[in-house]
């Protein structure tokens, strides 16, 4: 370590928590608190089908990896079938979706940077009802809040 420098300590690991969020059962691995705010790591299992429509962030740079299932991604105008042991990066200012196209539950792993708003962001869409389809109108207005913009299907 160079002198002077500070060794940054890192905070208790935590349990990990669950989220639901738009249908997809999210694992905290990482929170923001343990990463002060730099990054935020999940896991997320999604039922054939489920997806997150074309968005795009203002913030935040994503790296996903492929654990289990069949998934569609598209970025920007490509789109591409991704399978086990794919990883993909949805950077910043690309417009990017996704979809469990296989017939069983899908599983991914993520990291997001920075993490700071994107946990907070989670916490408010796994806070709206589930058991129905998501109020459209409150899920915008969520992605909004957080600099993220849902953008027409290409």
């Amino acid at each position: 370590m160079p002198t002077g420098a500070k060794k940054r300590k890192s905070p208790p690991r935590s349990t990990e928590r669950k989220l639901l969020v738009l249908g997809h059962e999210i694992t905290i691995k990482l929170a923001c608190r343990e990463t002060n705010g730099e990054y935020f790591v999940f896991e997320a299992v999604s039922p054939p089908g489920a997806g997150m429509p074309l968005h795009v962030h203002r913030h935040e740079d994503e790296f996903v990896r492929v654990l289990d299932g069949e998934f569609e991604y598209q970025l920007d105008q490509q789109i591409q079938k991704v399978t086990p042991g794919a990883m993909v990066n949805f950077p910043k200012d690309v417009p990017h979706a996704f979809r469990n196209i296989g017939t069983k539950p899908g599983r991914t792993f993520w990291a997001v940077m920075p993490g700071a708003n994107f946990e907070k962001f989670f916490e408010e869409l796994g806070s709206l009802p589930s058991g129905t389809g998501p109020d459209m109108e409150k899920v915008t207005e969520i992605f909004n809040r957080h600099g993220i913009t849902i953008l027409p299907p290409q």
